[in-house]
């Protein structure tokens, strides 16, 4: 049997063509690679730790919790007390609010986690106003 030029000239571009795809396709796939690689860590970098938080009832993406509190906040107050415990998480609006509503918890907060707690928010435009929060009113607790 006897192969013809021109059939030796179809197998040898048939394997150029083959090396060229291996030539396209490895250089491909290990791009895809590295670009999940990329996200899978930056997602996972991107991940705040998760903080201890005490139970909180469910919120609405906006008002927050403030739907749960009705015409009597304070019997509402209650009964989600009795549900979540003496000590709670709610949001108004965004802004995050630890309910105590036992003296127990109350007391424990002022004196042996009062540190903790003493500090004022951080708002922007008193931020601003003040040079970075350096006024009497909106400073850190602590020492100046």
């Amino acid at each position: 049997m006897s192969i013809s030029s021109s059939h030796l000239v179809f197998l040898r571009t048939d394997s150029y063509q083959i090396v060229a795809y291996q030539a396209l396709i490895l250089p491909l796939v290990s791009f895809l690679l590295f670009i999940i690689f990329l996200h899978k860590r930056r997602s996972t970098a991107a991940l705040p730790p998760r903080k201890r938080l005490p139970p909180s009832p469910r919120k609405l993406p906006i008002m927050g919790n403030l739907h749960q509190l009705g015409v009597y906040p304070h019997r509402s107050l209650q009964a989600l007390s009795r549900r979540y415990g003496q000590l709670m998480l709610l949001h108004f609006g965004h802004v995050p609010v630890l309910v105590a509503s036992s003296a127990d918890a109350a007391c424990e907060i002022m004196k042996n986690q009062d540190f903790i707690f003493s500090n004022r928010p951080k708002l922007g435009i008193p931020d601003r106003l003040t040079y970075g929060s350096r006024d009497v009113a909106f400073g850190p607790y602590g020492e100046y």
